[in-house]
């Protein structure tokens, strides 16, 4: 069964419209335009009523322990450039689920996908300048073929998707979770309807 990853939550209201969500997604500290603060993550993290997942785009091992520390999310997603070190110091580090993100475009670095399988998740992403949440699309025959690879690692599906293409996504890749942010968007917040339209899409997909 394919499930639900709604990313990019900055406030209660998003918490509470991404409630039927299997995980909520929250950024972290990255400059980006949802990015939080690491204290505005934890409130959040506290009223989530789901597994919690603090992403980062920081490839600093210690950064990222200190962070999982304050926010204490369920997952921490590695959305950075991580190398093999780094992924296994935050896995001995940390007390939660670690996923990373591989950003599916060109000059795409095959050399990760051999260690990336130790994570917990792979994000299967569009390469973009901002690491991710730009809501293109990729190549899902790619992403098809790279989450066969990763198995039996779990593998999301991010990038560009909507309640609209979620289920061709799906039919495709046979991912294990779809990530989805601005496509459950409205002019740039959280749109309580568009998610219980994707949820409920992706619900009749299994």
């Amino acid at each position: 069964m394919t499930q639900v990853k709604i990313c990019g939550l900055m406030g209660e209201a998003d918490v509470n419209a991404s409630s039927r969500a299997d995980y909520q997604g929250f950024v972290v500290a990255t400059g980006t335009r949802r990015s939080l603060s690491i204290e505005a993550a934890r409130h959040l993290v506290t009223l989530a009523e789901r597994p919690s997942v603090a992403v980062t785009t920081s490839v600093d091992a210690q950064i990222v322990t200190n962070m999982v520390g304050k926010v204490r999310p369920d997952a921490v997603q590695l959305n950075g450039d991580v190398d093999e070190d780094t992924l296994r110091k935050v896995r001995r580090r940390v007390d939660c689920e670690v996923w990373v993100a591989v950003h599916v475009g060109p000059g795409m670095g095959e050399r990760k996908l051999r260690f990336v399988g130790e994570a917990d998740c792979v994000v299967l992403d569009t390469a973009s300048p901002q690491g991710g949440g730009a809501g293109i699309l990729h190549d899902h025959a790619v992403s098809a073929r790279l989450c066969r690879e990763v198995r039996p690692t779990r593998c999301a599906l991010a990038g560009g998707l909507t309640p609209e293409n979620v289920a061709g996504a799906i039919a495709v890749v046979h991912p294990d979770i779809v990530d989805v942010s601005s496509g459950v968007e409205t002019n740039g917040s959280k749109d309580a309807s568009k998610i219980d339209r994707l949820i409920d899409t992706v619900r009749k997909c299994q």
